[in-house]
């Protein structure tokens, strides 16, 4: 008897699986690549400290490494590594208390980690028996039923949060103990809104 077509648009929140903070470390020398974390005396000290609460090397990333040449002598030139740490959201207070430590270290952003596609299921199997309670209703009031559906077509979207550290974090952030969580002023436990479009035809007997 043809087809219903019937459009569903529903969120849901979503907590973060673990956080990626952003920093950079100035050092005396220059070394490329994951390298750093064993070689540059000053990111292989950040390494040992973390390692010292439960990070490993495994979540340390070195994403860049800038030159700062000015004699214009490579061999000689300062280096910026751009690093991320990788962590749970129960590890950040403690991980943030480390990074505070060290007094060559910049913080520039703390990034929230999704697993989107996993939350997505459970959000458009919902958004799936709304689409259907309507079908269903609709379909009778037309004097119809719902025989089977013939397509069905979602999509998501999760925006990832990013939360960028202020020059004066820093300073509170230092003024903690060393090595003591701190208090960042924001959720530890971030949590996002995960948004859902489903669209199903239905066949109407």
């Amino acid at each position: 008897m043809g087809t219903l077509r019937i459009t569903v648009d529903d969120s849901v929140r979503v907590e973060a699986e673990s956080a990626r903070v952003h920093l950079t470390v100035k050092g005396s020398s220059t070394v490329f690549g994951n390298a750093a974390t064993r070689q540059a005396a000053e990111v292989r000290s950040l390494v040992g400290a973390l390692a010292a609460i439960g990070i490993g090397e495994s979540a340390i990333e070195v994403t860049g490494v800038k030159l700062d040449s000015r004699s214009g002598v490579l061999g000689k030139s300062q280096a910026e590594y751009l690093l991320t740490v990788s962590a749970a959201p129960d590890q950040l207070p403690g991980v943030l208390g480390v990074l505070a430590d060290q007094s060559n270290l910049k913080l520039t952003e703390l990034e929230w980690v999704f697993d989107s596609f996993e939350a997505s299921i459970g959000a458009t199997t919902a958004a799936l028996a709304k689409a259907r309670r309507k079908a269903d209703a609709v379909a009778a009031a037309a004097g119809s039923s719902v025989a089977g559906i013939a397509m069905i077509s979602d999509s998501w979207n999760l925006p990832a949060p990013r939360v960028a550290f202020a020059a004066e974090d820093a300073a509170v952030f230092r003024s903690a103990k060393a090595s003591e969580p701190i208090d960042l002023g924001i959720e530890i436990s971030a949590t996002q809104e995960l948004y859902v479009h489903l669209t199903v035809d239905f066949d109407l007997a």
